[in-house]
């Protein structure tokens, strides 16, 4: 089937049409841009402001989110310095920080919450420790702290931490706001994204209900063919045939669409003056067609196959708190019970990939590829299913006022569960042969793998900062935890380790406990000038690995069986579990400001020592995590912003990341000295202009441009047992954006995304089956979007 293009041209002259149509009201328009503002931050749990506060941390507003045109954490998470991403597509971006990977393990390496919420990634799931992709509409602001969080947030915040906090309700006024983004992407289709807020004061100053609702449609860019005959790969299996000289049997232009539905709901009830009592629920579903993902040969736009299957992506999350927070004269006490449920579910297609003779499979005879041929397997598919939940409690206490000794401490508690199930089938089982060990097969699962986990943690934690003299500040804190781990494996099919349909059975359990310390010193010469040098320590717990095949469908270069499988447990070669890694942070940093405040620059510089790194051993889609050795890591951000005068501002922020690993005596991963998923730069530059027209209209232009360097990513294996990284070349896009609003809530502004339409190398999408050895699948961003931003608030 197919589907005609529009081009995003179209939507652009419908855009300016209706952007010149909007109406507005009368009020006074002012030029923000001739001062710098504060932002305000809880990121040490007390309030502050960022250049008040003695860490590396950026700060987002939820006004600078809606200028900027920001409505996924990607986009965002992208345009901070030392941050790094690794992403399958929506609700699959696993955020990483100072070089910290976290391919290998079960825990991220970076913490993510939702207000106070901590929302753990899921321990399993081959696409890595992803976090959720809430909308960002109508939030109050998103906090990035870099460095080790360990000490207030944690385990899995050794590289730091990502803060999205929400608008609370309010008790007074009656607010609502609309918003629709209407655009069209070339290659694509229409797009567009809805979003509203209404706040309702239900007791004046007691009683207030906050809703926010979200729908969105992505059309995609990626063409999936399926054509009939496939040609076969050449030079062993290295070199695919020619896809695109094949005969086409079916065409789906925009496989990747993309859709999703939000709510969130706030009830805000102050009982007292020191009393307030916060519920609220979350709720979100994301659905896609099929992977954001381009064959690397022959590099177009499209995704080839030799059956027609589907690949559909979902993600569905809810979550519930309640929060209590009770005034003292002297401090405040918080109480945060949250309950959050997460399911996940993608399929993918591997028929190309188990027909491939250095992938690891044949079938029928040595040499002969024939999976869709009379007698073949037929289609190749796997499924997986990765359902998640967590329980947690945090209770705490923190000083108020301005004296002296300023403190916040607390109890923590949480109960994650997770449960990653893959299964692969063959619709043919008998046309598949393993010459290796074990005959013809008997069942239709080739893998059927469910590995259900649970650990819970338990903390106390404690931070103080005392002020020696008016000018220099002491921090120490420390956090106690413990925590107790199980893993359950079963692994049956006919590439269990048992063979055939005799299933694996595997129980791990672990415990550990230990204290993150965090020192920090703060000189402050003036309001406006501040060093400050920080040691900090960060953890995440250890885990188990499920067992490999003993033979099965694993094939040497050439179609030639092992005779002897060097991925099995022989001798302990691989461990069943693999330990806690830790680290130490140093960090020295600046926060200034000049010229009366028109110019702020914040840097700093850092040493991390990455002891017992949990590192992804085999990229062979087995999940195979071990304790690989040492990091050393060093590298520094600086972020400058500046009111230029004349309506003018300046924003430029960048990292640097320097990351080697002096690897243990398992590490199979060329080169042995690097770590994946780590740019060496990131930058980010904007400009921005803001003029009144009059005294009802403001005028507002912005132009962006964000880049980001070379980084290894894992691909497939010229050997069994050994793996290589291989570069992803750097990239940089840049976004334009241009409105006018009036005073009275009406504003329309035009933009046009990824300018030049760049084809971004993201990241080679994880394979659900096996990798393939004449192509990789690569995820890539959106081309050129071109469309209309329309809001109101009332």
């Amino acid at each position: 089937m197919t589907v005609q293009r529009p081009r995003a041209a179209l939507f652009a002259t419908s855009a300016i049409v209706f952007a010149t149509s909007a109406s507005a009201q009368t009020a006074p328009a002012t030029d923000s841009s001739a001062t710098l503002g504060e932002i305000v931050v809880t990121a040490q749990k007390r309030t502050s402001t960022v250049q008040d506060t003695p860490i590396s941390i950026t700060a987002v507003s939820g006004a600078d989110l809606q200028d900027r045109g920001i409505t996924d954490i990607s986009t965002l998470a992208a345009s901070v310095p030392s941050v790094s991403l690794k992403s399958n597509g929506p609700g699959q971006t696993e955020i990483e920080m100072r070089g910290m990977t976290s391919s290998g393990g079960n825990s991220a390496t970076v913490g993510f919450y939702l207000d106070d919420i901590p929302m753990t990634a899921p321990a399993g799931a081959q696409n890595g420790k992803v976090v959720i992709d809430p909308t960002l509409y109508d939030l109050n602001r998103v906090e990035v702290l870099r460095g080790p969080q360990g000490t207030l947030y944690g385990s899995g915040s050794m590289g730091g931490t990502v803060k999205l906090i929400t608008n609370q309700p309010n008790l007074t006024e009656s607010q609502g706001s609309v918003e629709s983004i209407l655009s069209g992407t070339d290659g694509g289709g229409f797009n567009h994204n809805d979003n509203f807020m209404v706040n309702i004061p239900i007791v004046n100053d007691q009683l207030a209900l906050r809703i926010v609702g979200s729908e969105a449609y992505t059309s995609g860019w990626i063409d999936r063919i399926v054509a009939n005959p496939f040609p076969l790969p050449t030079n062993g299996g290295a070199t695919r045939g020619n896809v695109e000289a094949a005969p086409v049997v079916a065409q789906y232009k925009n496989s990747n669409a993309e859709h999703l539905y939000g709510a969130r709901a706030t009830l805000l009830w102050k009982p007292t003056d020191e009393l307030t009592i916060t519920p609220s629920v979350f709720y979100q579903k994301i659905t896609q067609d099929g992977p954001s993902a381009f064959d690397s040969n022959p590099g177009t736009q499209a995704h080839y196959q030799p059956f027609d299957i589907s690949e559909p992506y979902s993600d569905k999350v809810t979550v519930y708190s309640l929060t209590v927070n009770y005034k003292f004269q002297s401090f405040d006490v918080t109480s945060i019970t949250s309950q959050w449920n997460r399911t996940s579910i993608q399929s993918q297609d591997g028929s190309e990939n188990f027909n491939n003779p250095i992938s690891g499979v044949e079938i029928n005879a040595p040499g002969t590829i024939s999976f869709y041929l009379p007698g073949g397997t037929g289609p190749v598919q796997g499924t997986e299913t990765d359902p998640s939940k967590q329980f947690s409690q945090e209770i705490r206490a923190a000083s108020t006022g301005d004296g002296r000794f300023n403190w916040v401490g607390g109890l923590f508690y949480s109960d994650f569960k997770s449960s990653f199930d893959l299964y692969t089938a063959v619709q043919n089982p008998s046309a598949y042969v393993d010459l290796g060990t074990f005959g013809p097969a008997t069942t239709a699962a080739i893998w059927n793998l469910t590995n259900p986990t649970t650990i819970s943690q338990y903390a106390a934690f404690g931070e103080g900062t005392y002020a020696i003299t008016d000018h220099l500040k002491a921090t120490v804190g420390l956090r106690w935890y413990s925590y107790d781990y199980s893993f359950y494996d079963h692994f049956a099919g006919w590439g269990s380790p048992q063979g055939g349909a005799t299933p694996s059975v595997d129980d791990i359990t672990q415990s550990n406990s230990g204290v993150n310390p965090k020192f920090n010193l703060a000189y402050e010469f003036n309001k406006d000038f501040m060093i400050y040098a920080t040691a900090a320590k960060g953890f995440r717990p250890g885990g188990g690995n499920q067992p490999l095949p003993i033979g099965g469908p694993l094939w040497a270069p050439g179609g030639v069986p092992l005779s002897v499988n060097p991925f099995k447990y022989a001798g302990g070669l691989w461990p069943k579990s693999y330990e806690p890694d830790t680290l130490w942070s140093y960090e020295f940093g600046e926060k200034a400001r000049f010229f009366d405040r028109r110019v702020t620059v914040n840097a700093s510089v850092y040493y991390e020592k990455w002891s017992n790194v949990q590192v992804l051993e085999l990229p062979n889609d087995y999940l195979l995590s071990d304790n690989g050795g040492t990091a050393k890591i060093t590298g520094g951000e600086l972020e400058i912003r500046a009111a230029l005068g004349a309506g003018f501002q300046l924003g430029i922020s960048g990292g640097y990341t320097q990351a080697t690993l002096t690897p243990g005596i398992h590490y199979t991963i060329k080169p042995y000295d690097k770590l994946p998923d780590v740019p060496t730069h990131t930058a980010d530059f904007n400009l921005t202009y803001e003029h009144a027209l009059n005294q009802q209209y403001q005028f507002t232009a912005r132009v962006d441009n964000t880049y980001v360097a070379s980084r290894l990513d894992l691909t497939f294996p010229p050997g069994f047992g050994t793996g290589e990284l291989t570069s992803l070349p750097s990239y940089d896009l840049t976004n334009i954006r241009a409105g006018i609003h009036s005073g009275a809530g009406w504003g329309a502004s035009l933009f046009a995304n990824n300018v030049f339409n760049k084809q971004a190398y993201l990241e080679n999408m994880t394979e659900l089956t096996l990798t393939n050895a004449s192509f990789n699948r690569v995820i890539t961003n959106q081309p050129l979007t071109v469309g209309v931003d329309l809001t109101y608030t009332f």
